[in-house]
């Protein structure tokens, strides 16, 4: 007789291996480096084009629309073809990246970053239904999230340290560059891909195709609650920097190293012996997050600024592998997964928005109990989801078992 644990194991499709992980990584490195790196793209443009901040600001925005239109409207289209789209998002890529550093204005400079965004958001597609509906999809998460992080946040430190003149163009060729050298192994990122409809439905998978959706809504509010937070805490880490008595080049390479280093935090999620312990570690890292949060905004110096600011980091990356782990266990082709970016465009945007007027109203400290009763408001739901996640895959696991 088989145990509860064998069958729902059974019922996910395989596990990937090590050079699969590492190969998924390097997509999703170069398929999310345009919103990690969002500053300094911004700061490329100004630069370049002698424009405002809010102005720049809208044109890198341009490609996260790109982003979230590509997971958003054509997810399973993506999936089902995705051995020949995840070579035209390479090359895609590529040439966005190139068009972006030699367009000569404003207009072709937008259109280059809203062309790199779209097929940006065809490889994160691509990503997120080679995950979907695997055994232990919250640690293939973590290992894609730590090891994508290491790179991007690599190129955020090297990048801190530049000489700004060079910021104009050499950004965008340093992205191509480093596209074109991960490209042998992204290219062959499609065969990992879920394909529903097809003879192995799903591809090894024999879980319901049909969606949970009060389980889907219960992430979507944590996501938007979490990403939330954590935008409007870095819209501000520049006054709070001021405040501190910092200056803003320090700032601006302590926020990089803490950045680069927070990454760290998805080691937690990436091992297989978190999974059954859940519901405590993400807690836990909510709470650190709540104690970081009031740390970094009554921080008075150097080291208080950056050792908060990294265990908010830290402590960010534990949670969301978690949370895109319990939708890919519930997603059949990666869509679900996908347009859940768009959740958190929502939320980082509402996030940011805000952040600016609240501050200036309550003061640092008041900011902050808003900031940690939106995460502590958050951890009922996660209780829901992990519990709903579990009903449902079990659910459907035993529907599978012979009469």
């Amino acid at each position: 007789m088989n145990s509860p644990a064998l069958d729902v194991s059974r019922a996910m499709r395989p596990e990937l291996s090590g050079t699969a992980v590492v190969r998924l990584a390097f997509a999703y490195a170069a398929a999310t480096n345009g919103m990690i790196l969002t500053p300094f793209l911004v700061a490329a443009v100004m630069l370049r084009f002698h424009l405002e901040e809010g102005t720049a600001t809208q044109i890198a925005g341009i490609e996260i629309l790109g982003i979230a239109l590509s997971c958003a409207l054509f997810p399973r289209w993506i999936s089902r073809t995705a051995r020949s789209f995840t070579t035209v998002a390479v090359l895609g890529v590529i040439a966005g990246q190139v068009s972006s550093a030699l367009a000569p204005s404003v207009l072709l400079m937008s259109a280059a970053r809203g062309f790199t965004g779209l097929f940006e958001g065809v490889l994160f597609v691509v990503v997120a239904s080679s995950i979907s509906q695997r055994a232990s999809s919250d640690s293939l998460w973590g290992q894609i999230n730590l090891i994508a992080g290491g790179i991007n946040g690599g190129i955020l430190v090297a990048i801190s340290y530049l000489p700004e003149v060079w910021l104009g163009r050499w950004l965008f060729l340093l992205l191509a560059i480093l596209v074109i050298v991960m490209s042998p192994l992204v290219g062959s990122i499609g065969n990992f891909a879920a394909v529903v409809g097809s003879p192995t439905a799903g591809s090894g998978s024999r879980l319901p195709k049909k969606v949970p959706l009060k389980l889907v809504v219960t992430i979507w509010i944590v996501t938007v609650l979490i990403y939330g937070v954590q935008s409007s805490q870095w819209a501000v880490v520049g006054i709070v920097g001021a405040h501190a008595g910092l200056p803003s080049s320090t700032v601006g390479i302590l926020l990089s190293v803490s950045s680069l280093l927070g990454f760290a935090g998805a080691v937690i999620p990436s091992q297989r012996a978190s999974h059954p312990h859940r519901l405590k570690i993400i807690w836990t890292a909510q709470l650190t997050m709540i104690g970081s949060i009031v740390w970094f905004f009554g921080s008075t110096d150097t080291w208080s600024y950056f050792l908060s600011q990294l265990f908010l980091n830290a402590a960010f990356f534990v949670v969301i592998p978690f949370l895109t782990g319990l939708l890919s266990e519930v997603d059949p082709d990666g869509s679900l997964v996908a347009r859940t970016v768009v959740i958190t465009f929502i939320g980082a945007g509402l996030g940011t928005a805000v952040a600016g007027s609240l501050f200036d109203r309550y003061g640092a400290s008041h900011f902050a109990y808003v900031l940690c009763i939106c995460i502590a408001a958050a951890s009922p739901f996660v209780w829901f989801a992990l519990r709903g996640a579990t009903a449902h895959i079990t659910k459907g696991a035993t529907q599978q078992l012979p009469s």
